[in-house]
C-alpha cells in the first residue's frame, strides 16, 4: 500500500527530470559573408573561416600610368591571377615589355591583395626600358609592391604598382657605365578589367 503512494511521486520526479534535460538548439557556425567562396546559407554565426580567393581569380586587361622610367614597360599589359593551395594566397603574373613578372599575393579581407615580392636574376634588355639603350641583356633583380583592391562586383582591380629594378653587375648602356646596384624605380597607377 505504501508503494502505491510513492508511485505518483516517482512518476512526477521522472517527468521533471525529462523536461529539465531539454537541450538548447545548437547554433550553426560557418561563413556568413555572401561574397565568400565558402558562404553557408545554414550558418547562423560567423566562425571566421570565410575565404575570398575566387573573387580575384581571372585574366585582366590592364592600363598602367607610370610616373617615371617604366612608362614604356607597362603601357598596357595583361595580368592573370590563379589560385594557390592556401586560400589566402594567389599567384599573379604581370605581363610587361621586360617579360612576365610572377609574384605571390596575400589576400587581406574580402577586397584586397597585397604584393611584396622580390624577383632574382632577371635577364632584361635595356632598350625595353629606355628606348635606344640596346638589346644586350643585363642581369638584374626586381622588387614589386602593391595593394590591389577589387570592386564589389568582382570586375575591376586597381592599385598603385611600385616597381624597382636593381642591376646585378656593372654594364655599359649607350656608352654610359652603369655600376652594379644601380636602381630604377617607378610608381604606376593600375586598373585591370576582368576579361
Amino acid at each position: 500500500m505504501q508503494s502505491l503512494r510513492i508511485l505518483p511521486a516517482i512518476f512526477f520526479l521522472f517527468l521533471v527530470a525529462l523536461t529539465s534535460c531539454k537541450k538548447e538548439p545548437e547554433i550553426v557556425k560557418g561563413c556568413t559573408d555572401p561574397l565568400a567562396d565558402n558562404y553557408s546559407t545554414d550558418a547562423e554565426e560567423d566562425d571566421g573561416t570565410c575565404t575570398f580567393q575566387k573573387r580575384f581569380l581571372g585574366e585582366y586587361a590592364c592600363e598602367f600610368a607610370c610616373k617615371g622610367p617604366f612608362a614604356s614597360v607597362f603601357t598596357t599589359a595583361n595580368l592573370s591571377i590563379t589560385e594557390l593551395i592556401k586560400k589566402d594566397e594567389v599567384n599573379i603574373i604581370i605581363e610587361s615589355a621586360i617579360g612576365p613578372l610572377p609574384v605571390m599575393g596575400k589576400i587581406i579581407g574580402k577586397d584586397t591583395v597585397i604584393v611584396d615580392a622580390s624577383l632574382q636574376n632577371l635577364s632584361i634588355e635595356p632598350g625595353d626600358i629606355i628606348p635606344g639603350a640596346g638589346t644586350t641583356p643585363i642581369k638584374a633583380d626586381a622588387k614589386v609592391k602593391t595593394d590591389l583592391v577589387i570592386s564589389t562586383d568582382n570586375k575591376k582591380l586597381s592599385g598603385v604598382l611600385i616597381v624597382e629594378i636593381i642591376t646585378r653587375e656593372p654594364t655599359v648602356i649607350s656608352g654610359f657605365p652603369i655600376p652594379a646596384g644601380f636602381s630604377l624605380k617607378d610608381e604606376c597607377a593600375f586598373t585591370g578589367t576582368k576579361k
